[in-house]
């Protein structure tokens, strides 16, 4: 397994009940759209890659026949299973899977979902390779993302930023690159809506990664001594004497050829 994979491994397995309870993950409102996009339908298997804290999974669950729910981490996705059992959900199973090699055969399933994840892959077109061949033709990927501008000074130091507060975040792309990677896995884009802008208050976002006082502090620098494209990104602010931020995230709904 790659150190990436293995960060990923050790962050989210020592974080797992932060995510679950993670009130950005569980009630962002590009979940509630990606279902009103995807529109699923009861006689579909679905499968949720990268699954984190359950929600997604949770949220597409009730309206298909059965979900595949799916982490690279142990501990996250045991933390993910007690949570949606404890929903009363039944139609699911619970399988450890890495997004780059699915253990899944091809053309299973009728949709696949992939939420906030991507960006800790090593190889993100990999696994969007992977998850093209898992799904039937005609199925659907319904996926969301943070997203970058298009500018790699200013993406380089957004995705720093993210990088010091976990060090198991790879890479956030712009929207026009993510649109490639789909098209060269064979999916076909169908509806992109881009940037949405997602507020985070600093202190919740960096102790869900469990950051120390000295790295907190650093972000921070980051943060006063950004580039303007930078600081236009993040749009830093005080709020009620917290600390917030901005980010951007991105839904694209695909069907494979």
């Amino acid at each position: 397994m790659s150190d990436t994979k293995n960060l990923v491994q050790q962050q989210y397995g020592a974080h797992a009940q932060g995510y679950v309870t993670s009130a950005v993950h569980a009630q962002g409102a590009s979940l509630q759209r990606l279902v009103e996009l995807v529109q699923p339908q009861k006689d579909w298997r679905a499968l949720d890659v990268s699954t984190g804290g359950g929600h997604t999974a949770l949220a597409f669950a009730p309206f298909v026949r059965e979900m595949i729910v799916s982490d690279l981490t142990p501990e996250m996705l045991a933390a993910a299973e007690k949570f949606i059992r404890g929903k009363g959900i039944t139609n699911v199973e619970f399988k450890i899977a890495d997004a780059e090699n699915l253990p899944f055969d091809d053309a299973e399933f009728d949709l696949v979902t992939n939420r906030l994840a991507l960006h800790h892959y090593p190889d993100a077109p990999k696994a969007l390779q992977e998850m093209a061949r898992v799904l039937k033709p005609g199925g659907v990927l319904g996926f969301t993302d943070n997203t970058v501008p298009p500018d790699k000074q200013t993406a380089g130091a957004i995705n720093h930023f993210e990088k010091l507060r976990d060090p198991s975040h790879n890479w956030c792309y712009p929207v026009e690159r993510l649109q490639r990677h789909f098209e060269q896995a064979g999916l076909i884009v169908t509806h992109v809506e881009a940037n949405a802008i997602k507020e985070m208050e600093f202190e919740t976002w960096a102790d869900r990664m469990g950051c120390s006082a000295e790295t907190k502090t650093e972000l921070k620098r980051l943060l006063d001594t950004a580039s303007p494209a930078v600081r236009d990104f993040f749009m830093p602010r005080v709020e009620d004497g917290r600390l917030m931020f901005s980010i951007r995230e991105t839904i694209l709904i695909a069907r494979k050829q």
